[in-house]
């Protein structure tokens, strides 16, 4: 490991560590674990900390006054402007006139700027990205001198009033220097904001959803519909005990909820059974679900779906440090300026403070900080595992960053250690990535050892001993970046969940380079948040497509908001990357002839951006309703081929047969869930076009159920196709907790994963009647055994006794 000192070109002074990867590719990671790309301006033309204000305004104004005059020439600046609304015939002597006032005046307004917006300045054009923020900033400097009355004398004699008018309209659509004032609802109260910061498995959320469920008119808002799946369902039943009431004794608490709320020495608050006396009526409402409840007064939803349009006594935000996410932060703000709530209550990281108490200064609302504790200890293990996969044990997470790795690590670790793996990943459901986190919680499954991705940092329950780092980067849809601190943090603090029967937690890397990596991102300090995120909202959306001209793009859209918007110094637009470039050229390709409206709700879709197959299904789709308005959802999968798949798997779930090829099926009906899940969220926006909504979640649901037959059926398959190999899987069967009276059950009632397990064990221990049984393990015309070839070996003495006595050695 080798140290790189060198003078900061931001005002934090930033350590860098270099390190040389495993595939001789050079990564370097700071505090923060972001990669920074250094480059002019240099370091002597910016300004430090030290310098007083009107030091740091001198400074910055000798910056924009050298770079204005080649950004105005620049072919990229031009084509921008013209796409929002400047005439060509124009464009010349306006920015001549802009470049001009820089150069003899103070016209960008450095002498008036607070210190907090000239420290911001500072820093978006000291950053990785520096020459996109002064492109940003000269932009937002044009708009800003335009509409100044001050220099409309100047403005009106170089463009018409039409264009100084659409280019004020363009700003105001853009300018959240006052977005507070966006919420009447919530700026005619004063609210109490109480914030719950501490770290994975401190049981912040505790207090609040108690006072949810005590509440008259309560909200819960999460970042996912697994969570708020979990508290809608947990409320009706009465598994939440309201504030100010205390179950009795004999009432046992839940180990496996999802929610950070087990506190030692503290009132219960979720129960493992229902209580009728605490049930609360409460509905349901995210992106693609709506469960309305009869005279419900709470309703549980992800934060997108909060009402700003109505009063509450309680609201519940999860997951508020979300609020500085560049692609859904937006929402978390939104959610924060303008949620009434008498209590607002916000539950999340430590690193999250810092910006609420900037946000609550705006609003004028009171705020309470609450902080807490981890409750079990979390240690960093001394060695990492040598990439050495049979040093995999029960308990064990083994953490990497793409599909393709958690497959090829789960079949390598079945294959050398004999346990199975559970896989939870962002592309599987919510409902499959909880049941594949029950199977590797219950330890009677045989699901040992869990192969995951960052999915599993947010919303899920897991009994972890230890989590290993496949690697310490990941793909950001650039390149392949280091994984920041507060990821690593988040993912390594999953292990040893308190209350769980697990003591302690511990975290470790699979290669050697890395445990000095972890090491420095678990002892570092997360950096506060800078910015809370404003962008893609429906209104912002609207108001920025009416100020362009007719027949604007969604990219063009974009690129206002990235490059035109006013912004206070404690707030930032979303980041441009790949996923939302490729997102809104996605919905250019098929919104020419829609309304404003319509393009404004594509913005908003959950299109996958990395599926091939279901952007392009999606496509038909858009196609259809744009030359139909109406679509025909089983005429768009029977075209795909999607339905037949399910079908043939679902078939096979009815036999009991084991799959083929189940990861092929699986990538399959991940596609065919992504197609129904868009299709039922626009069908909840538009159900006249898109009304299939009911046979949307039908499918939706036999899907998950393939999903999950496909992923029990990946490690049946491993199995009985290596019989080299079922030598230490025998041995590992023979020593593993028994299936609860397993030799008891009749055949119907077994499973194709223990006929599978009881088959390859017989086929391996030598006996009377072997031959005849090992052939009739060959199977069907596809060399994969049906469970009525399976079930003879529950009546195989041999069979049952090495099953049924797991202490016993192995045969030779």
């Amino acid at each position: 490991m080798q140290r790189l000192l060198f003078r900061p070109l931001i005002p934090e002074p930033e350590r860098l560590i270099f390190c040389i990867h495993q595939k001789n590719c050079l990564r370097k990671y700071s505090t923060s674990l972001t990669p920074r790309r250094f480059s002019s301006p240099s370091s002597s033309t910016l300004p430090s900390t030290s310098l007083r204000a009107t030091e740091q305004a001198k400074h910055l104004a000798q910056l924009f006054r050298r770079e204005a005059p080649s950004w105005a020439t620049k072919v990229g600046v031009r084509q921008r402007l013209l796409r929002f609304g400047i005439p060509r015939h124009e464009l010349p002597e306006l920015l001549a006139a802009f470049v001009r006032d820089i150069q003899n005046s103070d016209a960008l307004g450095f002498g008036e700027k607070t210190p907090a917006q000239l420290t911001r300045l500072s820093r978006d054009i000291t950053s990785s990205s520096n020459r996109l923020a002064i492109d940003q900033a000269l932009t937002s400097f044009l708009f800003t001198w335009a509409t100044d009355p001050y220099h409309q004398k100047t403005v009106e004699s170089t463009v018409s009033t039409d264009t100084l008018d659409r280019m004020t309209r363009l700003r105001t659509a853009v300018d959240f220097r006052r977005i507070a004032d966006s919420f009447p609802f919530a700026r005619k109260m004063r609210r109490k904001l109480i914030l719950h910061v501490g770290p994975t498995n401190s049981g912040k959320t505790h207090t609040a959803l108690r006072a949810l469920a005590g509440a008259r008119v309560g909200a819960y808002g999460g970042p996912l519909r697994l969570l708020a799946h979990e508290i809608y369902e947990r409320l009706n039943t009465g598994q939440i005990v309201p504030l100010g009431v205390e179950a009795a004794d004999n009432y046992e608490v839940d180990e496996n909820s999802n929610l950070d709320v087990q506190v030692p020495g503290t009132p219960r608050a979720v129960l493992k059974h229902g209580n009728a006396l605490f049930a609360r009526p409460c509905s349901l409402l995210t992106g693609d679900e709506l469960r309305n409840v009869e005279g419900a007064t709470l309703s549980s939803c992800t934060v997108e779906m909060l009402s700003l349009d109505k009063r509450y006594d309680v609201v519940v935000i999860d997951e508020i440090q979300m609020i500085a996410d560049s692609q859904r932060g937006a929402a978390w703000t939104a959610a924060v300026l303008g949620t009434a709530a008498e209590e607002l209550h916000l539950c999340g990281e430590e690193r999250a403070v810092q910006i609420i108490e900037a946000l609550a200064k705006i609003t004028g609302d009171e705020l309470i900080v609450n902080r807490y504790q981890r409750l079990s200890p979390l240690e960093i293990a001394p060695r990492s595992l040598e990439r050495d996969l049979t040093r995999i044990r029960k308990g064990d997470c083994v953490v990497t960053f793409s599909r393709t790795n958690i497959f090829n690590l789960k079949k390598d670790i079945e294959e050398k250690t004999g346990l199975r793996c559970a896989v939870v990943y962002g592309r599987l459901p919510p409902e499959i990535r909880a049941e594949q986190a029950a199977l590797f919680n219950n330890s009677k499954s045989g699901f040992d050892v869990l192969v995951a991705s960052d999915a599993i940092g947010m919303g899920l329950n897991l009994k972890i001993r230890r989590i290993v780092f496949e690697t310490m980067s990941k793909w950001d849809g650039w390149m392949e970046v280091p994984l920041e601190v507060s990821q690593v943090k988040q993912i390594a603090g999953r292990a040893g969940r308190y209350g769980m029967g697990v003591e302690s937690g511990v975290v470790t890397t699979l290669d050697p380079s890395d445990l000095p990596l972890l090491s420095a991102a678990m002892e570092s300090k997360q950096e506060p948040l800078r910015y809370a995120r404003v962008g893609f909202i429906s209104s912002t959306i609207m108001d920025i497509f009416e100020a362009l001209p007719r027949g604007s793009t969604a990219t063009t859209v974009r690129d206002a908001l990235l490059y035109c918007s006013a912004l206070p110094p404690n707030m930032a637009v979303m980041d441009p990357n790949a996923k939302e470039a490729e997102t809104t050229r996605y919905v250019d390709s098929f919104s020419q002839d829609l309304s404003f409206t319509e393009r404004a709700l594509m913005l908003h879709c959950p299109f996958p951006s990395m599926d091939d197959q279901c952007k392009a299904i999606m496509g038909q789709v858009l196609s259809t309703y744009r030359s139909k308005l109406s679509v025909d959802l089983r005429k768009i999968l029977l075209d795909s081929g999607l339905l037949i798949t399910l079908e043939q798997v679902l078939a096979l779930k009815r036999t009991e047969r084991v799959l083929t090829k189940p990861k092929r099926v699986l990538a399959s009906l991940e596609t065919l869930h992504s197609v129904l899940t868009i299709y039922a969220w626009f069908s909840l926006r538009n159900s006249i076009a898109f009304n299939a909504y009911d046979q949307a979640v039908a499918l939706r649901k036999a899907t998950q159920e393939a999903m999950d037959y496909c992923l029990r059926s990946l490690s049946v398959s491993s199995l009985i196709r290596r019989p080299e190999r079922t030598l230490g899987i025998r041995a590992h069967l023979m020593h593993r907790p028994l299936i609860s009276q397993a030799s008891t059950l009749p055949p119907s009632n077994v499973s194709i994963s223990l006929l599978t397990e009881l088959a390859i064990l017989y086929r391996n221990c030598p006996g009377p009647g072997y031959r005849n049984n090992a052939s009739a393990l060959e199977g069907d015309q596809d060399g994969v055994p049906t469970i009525h070839m399976l079930r003879p070996i529950l009546i195989e003495p041999i069979a049952l006794f090495y099953f049924c006595h797991p202490c016993q050695p192995p045969l030779p």
